[in-house]
């Protein structure tokens, strides 16, 4: 501590102090001015200045202790220190070598009265206090919530300030290549002003300290240890001088410790972007300290990748992950780098400045004896003479912390991020008339509640991702909130610039897809037609003893329903009760497909016990018909009406062959299920099978087509029944016989290429009731029975007979010859036919050039080929069916019309 003996130290002015009347003198002198500065620091930015009211002007203490304290809270005061400079003057040096009080002047400290009060009496004299802090407290004071997005810190350190009209010295050199990256988004998440200004300067590498000059405080904002200048010439060398040396007369250090402390050596950075997900974003920066164990080492969540969430969406431009990782790290490591070399000091330095430069000299030790940033320091200056007269004499400590001017120097953090651990309100933006609006990631821009600048638009909110159970790698499901939704927004680590959607709640006007709680026992999954109101629905009802799963669509009205099978309509839910099992309907057209195999049955499986496609039921069935077919084709074979190992014996044949087909080989394991090994068809039923329709059925095989009852086949015909045959015909009756009737219109048998057996073991009747019995021949009749023939031809007629002949009539007689012969009609021949074959690719390329071989109902082979246009006629068929045989393709087939991608290797033959 030091007494000097000058002028009064202190002054202080303001426009809101109060005057006295008579020549505006100030009411208020300064006695004491105590408190600290430190860069970067606020909570240790503040002044408590002791003012006293003068005597000399006679004040009553009724008027000086009743001052309206409000009217200086708020407004900014300047406390002048004089300084004294260093040196005397001796005259008869040369140059300025003599000059005295180097550096001389005055040191200001401007602030914000932020507090006032009355802090009693001094004899005469009233007291107040006045509380000072930097422009930058009021930031403190305020509280908002906003997001930034597409700006740097820089940028966003411009936008918060504007609200503070003080000036703002930026001494910034960028965090690489001259400047600051933009972040897609920042948030200010319910946090003062200065508390995220703070928390982002800590981050990127920033401080700050206040330089005072003409009555104005400056916030002067650095990244560089270059941006410190240097004291004045009264402060550019301090000397250091114990307390036991020689005085002198000029300001010194008389206390000083230099301390080195043991840091962390490397900082490690790690982060993620979903847009690059394998990226490798892990960065170290390593600079340790000449120390042992130096090598402490600090892994931390970096939070700089920036995966294209800001207003551009998709569209902007991907961040330089490699130079911000480097930077931020670097940045963390120089906070913690720097605490390790410190000197700290006390002396009668009225005019040492925070922010400032100088030089040590006289230090015992050699390497402390260097040039000092100073990076905080307290202040005590106070009036202690006697007030009646001049010379009065003053007393002054200080107390500093400094760095090295030549190390890094980075401010440690301070102000931690917030941790927001609940979910928010937001509401899903977008293009007017749209219903969604979202981008490849599925992401969707929203608008939080709490957003007082976002008008609900496209250009208002943010991009975000939008968390499903299971998603992702094309799988999963993929729910879009759509433009309107309130959404639920929670953080990853609670961090607020890592929002992501995790759901999307009721609210009056977003009310639930069925009525509640009349439907409380229906879980629903419903969506809803773009511009429209169509929909449609996964619906799970649990009612008790009435559950059923169901699929429906508004499209056809088509619905799928299992179990108690029940209506369940648009917002009304639950209606009326269809059914049970399950209900598969469409308004439109209705389609199953499978590419192995169909099977329908109605043998049940209680609980779903057993193989899917077990088929053993069914496969008795067609078994057992199968038999019958084998039993009856060789009774008819047996009988002669059908040929040995032919004619239905194939039919069965072929049935055999498709029944081992449905029931399958011998399975191999317990997970092989041999049923259906081709893509048949099987309808099975354990009751009856009903077909009906309103106008044509139709059943078409291109082989075989059996048809086997254990009983009866009924054939009711509205009108006619026709059948018609390429090759043969043939009934076979083995017990009860055969009828053919008639009741109206004419029967009529015809071989129109061969003859006609009649062949009976007891009577063959022909009667005719009403008319006559006409025999035709060409040739001749023969009757023969036993022994007796009777021979009717062109040439007369004939009788053979071992026994009697006899004729009765009433009247004989025998003329001349009389021929009374009558025409036979030809019958109608069936000519040829022809086939038009077209042949295409899938790309609907015509095959040209392709040879065919058609093969006709009597096996006859006619060969032809393809035009240009994949088109041949072949004429000259028997009617029937025909079979078509495609020789090779002679085309490559790897030409362009065939293939989507041309082969990386020559076609057989290519030159």
């Amino acid at each position: 501590m030091l007494s000097l003996t000058q002028a009064r130290t202190l002054s202080i002015s303001g426009a809101a102090l109060p005057t006295y009347s008579t020549g505006g003198l100030p009411t208020f002198a300064p006695v004491r001015l105590q408190g600290s500065e430190a860069v970067g620091r606020l909570e240790a930015c503040r002044y408590l200045v002791t003012l006293r009211t003068d005597d000399a002007f006679a004040f009553s203490p009724s008027v000086t202790a009743n001052l309206d304290l409000d009217k200086l809270v708020g407004t900014e005061v300047t406390v002048s220190i004089q300084l004294e400079g260093k040196g005397q003057f001796v005259p008869g040096l040369a140059g300025n070598a003599g000059l005295g009080n180097i550096g001389a002047g005055t040191r200001e400290i401007t602030g914000l009265v932020t507090a006032a009060r009355v802090a009693g009496e001094d004899r005469h004299s009233i007291l107040y206090e006045l509380e000072l802090r930097p422009w930058l407290y009021r930031a403190t004071l305020t509280q908002d919530c906003r997001i930034f997005q597409d700006m740097s810190v820089v940028e966003i350190t411009d936008a918060v300030l504007t609200k503070y009209p003080y000036p703002v010295d930026k001494r910034l050199a960028g965090a690489f290549r001259g400047i600051y990256p933009k972040r897609d988004v920042q948030r200010q998440a319910f946090e003062t002003d200065w508390a995220f200004l703070q928390r982002l300067w800590e981050e990127w590498g920033i401080w700050w300290w206040f330089e005072h000059e003409g009555g104005h405080q400056r916030l002067v904002l650095c990244d560089t240890v270059g941006g410190h200048h240097p004291h004045g010439a009264a402060y550019e060398t301090v000397r250091y001088l114990s307390p036991d040396g020689k005085r002198i007369d000029e300001e010194h250090i008389h206390a000083l410790s230099v301390t080195s402390r043991l840091t962390s050596g490397s900082v490690t950075v790690v982060d993620y972007d979903y847009t690059r997900p394998r990226a490798n974003l892990t960065v170290t920066e390593e600079n340790p300290r000449k120390t042992a164990s130096a090598d402490g080492a600090v892994y931390d969540w970096g939070d700089y990748s920036q995966p294209l969430a800001g207003a551009q969406g998709v569209a902007g431009q991907p961040n330089d992950t490699e130079q911000e990782s480097r930077h931020l790290a670097r940045v963390q490591l120089e906070a913690r780098r720097s605490a390790g070399l410190r000197a700290h000091g006390r002396g009668n330095l009225r005019g040492l400045t925070v922010g400032r430069t100088f030089a040590l000299t006289g230090y015992p030790q050699q390497a402390a004896n260097r040039e000092y940033g100073v990076l905080s320091s307290t202040l005590d200056i106070e009036e202690v003479g006697d007030r009646t007269g001049a010379g009065l004499a003053y007393r002054c400590e200080s107390q500093f912390e400094l760095l090295p001017a030549n190390e890094p120097f980075r401010l440690e953090r301070s102000v931690p991020k917030p941790v927001l651990s609940g979910p928010e309100k937001a509401i899903v933006v977008g293009p007017a008339g749209q219903e969604v609006w979202t981008d490849r990631f599925g992401r969707v821009k929203v608008q939080f509640q709490w957003d007082r600048q976002g008008k609900l638009d496209e250009h208002s909110g943010i991009w975000l991702r939008v968390v499903s159970p299971w998603q992702g790698a094309d799988m999963g499901a993929t729910f879009l909130p759509r433009i309107g939704h309130e959404v639920a927004v929670m953080h990853y680590y609670g961090d607020p610039d890592l929002p992501v959607i995790t759901g999307s709640p009721v609210n009056e006007f977003r009310q639930p897809t069925l009525d509640l709680p009349a439907n409380q026992a229906v879980a629903v999954l419903r969506g809803r037609e773009f511009q429209g109101t169509a929909s449609g629905h996964v619906a799970i009802d649990d009612t008790q003893g009435q559950i059923q799963t169901q699929i429906a669509s508004d499209a056809g009205s088509s619905v799928l329903a299992l179990g108690n099978v029940r209506r369940i309509v648009k917002k009304t839910g639950r209606a009326d009760a269809r059914g049970k099992g399950f209900d598969l309907r469409t308004d439109d057209w209705g389609v199953v497909r499978a590419l192995r195999g169909l099977f329908l049955a109605t043998d049940g499986q209680p609980n779903g016990a057993g193989q899917a496609k077990e088929a053993k039921a069914a496969v008795g069935r067609l078994t057992r018909a199968r038999e019958l077919q084998e039993s009856l084709s060789g009774l008819a074979q047996q009988h002669e009406a059908q040929q040995r190992d032919a004619d239905q014996s194939e039919v069965a044949k072929v049935l055999k062959a498709r029944n081992d087909a449905i029931r399958g080989d011998a399975p191999a394991g317990e997970n092989d299920f041999p049923e259906l090994k081709e893509p048949d068809l099987v309808l099975a039923s354990a009751a009856g099978v009903s077909v009906a329709a309103e106008r044509s059925a139709h059943v078409a095989s291109n082989e075989d087509v059996a048809v086997t009852s254990g009983r009866h086949v009924g054939l009711a015909v509205g009108h006619s029944l026709f059948a018609s045959v390429s090759n043969a015909f043939s009934l076979f009756v083995h017990k009860a016989g055969m009828k053919l009737v008639a009741a109206a219109g004419r029967v009529r048998i015809e071989a129109q290429a061969d003859g006609i057996d009649v062949k009976a073991k007891q009577t063959v009747g022909v009667m005719s009731t009403t008319d006559s019995i006409e025999l035709h021949a060409a040739k001749e009749i023969v009757l023969h029975a036993g022994s007796t023939e009777v021979r009717i031809s062109d040439e007369g007629y004939t009788v053979h007979t071992a026994g009697e002949h006899t004729i009765h009539a009433g009247s004989h007689q025998t003329d001349g010859p009389q021929g009374h012969g009558g025409g036979f009609p030809p019958f109608p021949k069936s000519g040829p036919g022809q086939l038009e074959v077209l042949r295409h690719y899938v790309t609907d390329a015509p095959v040209d050039k392709n040879t065919i071989a058609v093969m006709d109902s009597l096996g006859a082979v006619h060969k032809g080929t393809l035009d240009a246009s994949g088109r041949a006629i072949v004429s000259g068929l028997a009617p029937g069916a025909v079979s078509v045989q495609y020789g090779h393709d002679p085309h490559d087939s790897w030409v362009m019309s065939s293939h989507l991608k041309q082969s990386r290797w020559q076609p057989a033959g290519a030159a």
